[in-house]
């Protein structure tokens, strides 16, 4: 956790003479310790997805279907969370009674198929769960598992599908295999070890497919095409949640090593991860997996990084801002568009599997979300524009939390998310006139504080001069009015020149306590009509005026 005294000056954008001006709410500033996990995140986000499961299965309303995969995902994800031991055995029992329809195709007219990545998947599920993986819906999974295993060269140890529509196995169920095989003793389990590693690069990364030639002697990544071994941040991830417990085995050891360095390497500055060649924006799926295999590898910073991007896109309601209806809370939404889609709408249909999806894979690295600080409220001195927006800033809010700010008395409001270092922007909607208007926020723990902004609207400034005709070389005094009190105006003189051009010169001053500004300056010694104009703070504060130098 960084110190709440964190970076303001760049935070509100104040130039660096007003900083020891800032209007801060809730005291002095300090350095803060390191701060403890924050369950709330997490809690939220188990309790959405545990509302999710009919009678332990996810039932896609959209196509009304069960889908067994993301119904076993919603599983391990609250078996990661702890707390939910019915829940996740309610998943193993449901998906256990249709095991049948998840790993094959029987249903749908693919007769004696037999899909090996479903199959590596729900036996890594009943291996969670403490299921015999040889009665698990009345099926020998482990056998079945290890039937689906190559056992020819050059694809010993590869995992491969039955069906009359091809093979769609991929790297994912190759790391589903060798986990549960692993875990569980099997013959099998070595070449289907020896198989995966071949699949990670010498980047460090692991690719989503296989190569398509089954008959190429070289399968491995490297002996790939560029678009084949492409790297997929998910895959590599899962990998290493999967795999690491098994680090005894030195090469998988090593293989972890290098996918935690290739992982680490792909974080960006704010936290989040981006996913394969179709998903490489930075969304919460991927965002949540290499988070959470960070954390479990050991680096607690990177992982509380990723978590506060992670909150950052998880439906909150703080404060005065109620953007999102009860039941959509705690879910987390796949990138921003998703997020800005929510807000003041709700998770339909058509778009619940995608929310499903990314809550089930980010809910585990919220364990790494962090407390608040000690929460300030900041705005700038300055004035800012009526019938514009007003923005102020917190500090020490809790990383990826939500934030919350209304204009008082009942004025509009304003939602943000605090960043990776627990700062946050939130801006809200002035009148159209002139005054001192109070803003107030809220982070998740409550009420931060109150602090007061100044607007001014568009004004004529009067411009009054000692002289309105004056010689050469004399002194002219130009008398602004019309300014707030120490609002910054500039004063600009175009000079007269031979012909009809012109120069200008400016000169910067602040308004004195009755709004006024005194300009003085030096008439050059050239004849004619030098025009005056005054700006205050804002363009739409303005006023000119003219005066001759004679000859």
């Amino acid at each position: 956790m960084r110190p709440s005294s964190r970076r303001t000056a760049s935070l509100l954008a104040v130039p660096t003479l007003l900083i020891a001006g800032l209007v801060v709410s809730g005291g002095p500033a300090s350095a803060a310790p390191a701060a403890a996990p924050d369950p709330a995140p997490r809690a939220a986000g188990a309790d959405w997805l545990e509302h999710q499961l009919t009678d332990g299965l996810v039932h896609n309303d959209q196509f009304d279907i069960d889908d067994y995969g993301l119904s076993i995902d919603v599983g391990l994800a609250l078996d990661a969370v702890g707390g939910h031991d019915d829940t996740v055995q309610a998943v193993g029992d449901a998906v256990a009674a249709h095991l049948g329809d998840y790993i094959t195709g029987d249903a749908f007219g693919d007769t004696g198929s037999h899909y090996a990545g479903a199959a590596a998947k729900a036996l890594w599920y009943a291996e969670v769960t403490g299921a015999d993986p040889h009665s698990y819906g009345g099926v020998d999974l482990q056998q079945t598992v290890e039937d689906l295993v190559a056992t020819d060269a050059p694809l010993t140890g590869r995992i491969q599908d039955v069906s009359q529509y091809g093979d769609s196995a991929n790297v994912v169920g190759q790391v589903f295999a060798a986990e549960a095989l692993t875990a569980l003793g099997s013959d099998r389990a070595a070449d289907v070890r020896s198989f995966l590693l071949q699949q990670q690069c010498s980047d460090g990364y692991f690719r989503l497919r296989f190569t398509k030639n089954t008959a190429r002697e070289d399968q491995s990544c490297d002996g790939g095409s560029a678009t084949a071994s492409a790297p997929d941040t998910d895959v590599t991830a899962t990998f290493v949640l999967a795999m690491h417990p098994f680090d005894a085995d030195p090469a998988v050891a090593s293989a972890v090593d290098e996918a935690v360095a290739w992982l680490s390497d792909q974080q960006r500055p704010n936290g989040s991860f981006g996913g394969g060649p179709t998903t490489e924006a930075p969304n919460a799926n991927s965002t949540g997996l290499a988070g959470w295999a960070l954390a479990e590898t050991g680096d607690t910073a990177g992982a509380a990084d990723a978590a506060a991007w992670v909150r950052a896109h998880q439906a909150a309601n703080v404060g005065d801002c109620t953007a999102f209806r009860a039941a959509d809370l705690g879910a987390v939404a796949y990138d921003n568009a998703a997020r800005a889609a929510l807000v003041d709408s709700r998770i339909e249909p058509a778009t619940q599997d995608q929310f499903r999806r990314s809550t089930a894979q980010a809910v585990p690295v919220l364990a790494w979300a962090e407390e608040a600080g000690e929460t300030h409220l900041l705005a700038s001195p300055e004035y800012v524009k009526a019938g514009g927006r007003a923005t102020v800033g917190v500090i020490g809010a809790a990383p990826g939390e939500a934030l919350c700010a209304r204009r008082l008395p009942s004025g509009a409001t304003g939602v943000g998310w605090a960043d990776e270092d627990g700062e946050g922007q939130l801006a809200v909607a002035l009148p159209d006139r002139s005054g001192t208007y109070r803003v107030r926020a809220w982070d998740a723990t409550g009420d931060i504080g109150t602090v007061q902004v100044n607007a001014l609207a568009a004004t004529d400034l009067r411009i009054g001069l000692k002289r309105k005709r004056i010689a050469p070389g004399r002194t002219q005094v130009l008398t602004v009015r019309g300014l707030a009190p120490a609002e910054v105006a500039t004063v600009s003189i175009t000079w007269p020149e031979r012909g009809s051009s012109a120069s200008g010169d400016g000169v910067a001053g602040q308004a004195d306590d009755d709004g006024v500004l005194r300009v003085t300056v030096k008439v050059p010694r050239r004849p004619g009509t030098a025009k005056v104009e005054a700006t205050g703070a804002f363009r739409n504060r303005a006023g000119a005026t003219s005066f001759r130098v004679t000859r």
